[in-house]
């Protein structure tokens, strides 16, 4: 992903913004996290462990074409489910931060704690290995399900960026670790923006501040996300291009509350799933209705 980082241009304005920190994308190209425990992950199996989203997005950079099996774990995962999704990873390594009080989970060769900066220098990327993605079924009883990507499988639904444009600066009611929430998170990695993160603490009155005040562009979410967003004071503070919906269906109501909200954006309606990856979209701009279809998984 480092690489993907690098092809992307001029990166001089391009930012990763969390609730506390921003940090430059631009030096994410040669520094990670934890840069100087990179040699215990490579070719491993990795459990992703950490509760922080800009953690999480930093980790993800740094791991991928590292490790050979990448799992995120929710920051809603039951600590107590961590042990059995650590076996049927099956992860040699966990990464969380530094004060997490983990449960016993046997078999670990490493235990890596780590926080939201950057480390030293690593030089440049030499990812050698196509990373399993491994990510955790929601909605389901007992212990999740995992379901395994690539990191081509994950970009497959994503259009090129144009070449030229107005910058953009995409933020998501999503955590990461999740398939929508993963897939904005790429959008804007490898299509040439920026990227505001969420986080579960955070009142969405204050995210949608905070969003704003980040000049966010493009903004994405469940229907039940723009629902509180709209009810809220605060909703606003953005002035949004693009407004993207996925995870439920959406009724006639809140779309017509979205267009009046914040018009002249674009809105698209997207159906996918962990499993199945994008199914199809359907986006509303000023012309009308398009649909874009594609075979499950693609």
């Amino acid at each position: 992903m480092r690489a993907a980082l690098a092809a992307t241009g001029d990166e001089h304005d391009r930012r990763l913004h969390g609730l506390h920190d921003s940090l430059p994308l631009a030096a994410l190209r040669d520094r990670s996290v934890p840069a100087h425990r990179l040699g215990d992950v490579a070719g491993r199996s990795v459990l992703l462990a950490v509760a922080d989203q800009l953690t999480a997005a930093l980790a993800l950079i740094a791991l991928d074409g590292v490790a050979r099996r990448i799992t995120l774990c929710p920051p809603d995962l039951p600590p107590a489910q961590l042990p059995a999704i650590a076996r049927n990873a099956p992860a040699q390594v966990v990464i969380c931060e530094r004060d997490a009080d983990l449960p016993e989970i046997g078999g670990m060769d490493h235990v890596i704690r780590c926080a939201a900066s950057l480390d030293r220098d690593i030089g440049p990327s030499s990812a050698a290995l196509s990373s399993e993605w491994i990510l955790l079924t929601s909605g389901t009883t007992g212990l999740p399900k995992l379901v395994r990507h690539t990191l081509a499988s994950l970009l497959a639904p994503i259009k090129p960026a144009p070449a030229r444009g107005e910058p953009v600066v995409w933020s998501t009611f999503y955590d990461i670790r999740c398939y929508g929430g993963l897939q904005i998170f790429l959008r804007a990695i490898v299509g040439g923006g920026s990227l505001v993160l969420s986080n579960a603490a955070e009142a969405t009155g204050a995210f949608l501040g905070r969003a704003g005040a980040c000049g966010v562009t493009h903004i994405s979410g469940t229907p039940s996300h723009w629902r509180r967003a709209l009810m809220s004071p605060q909703a606003h503070r953005i002035r949004p291009r693009y407004v993207r919906l996925s995870g439920e269906i959406a009724d006639q109501a809140l779309l017509d509350q979205l267009r009046q909200s914040y018009a002249p954006a674009g809105v698209g309606h997207a159906f996918a799933s962990t499993e199945a990856g994008v199914a199809f979209e359907v986006e509303r701009a000023h012309g009308g209705v398009r649909h874009r279809r594609r075979p499950f998984g693609q």
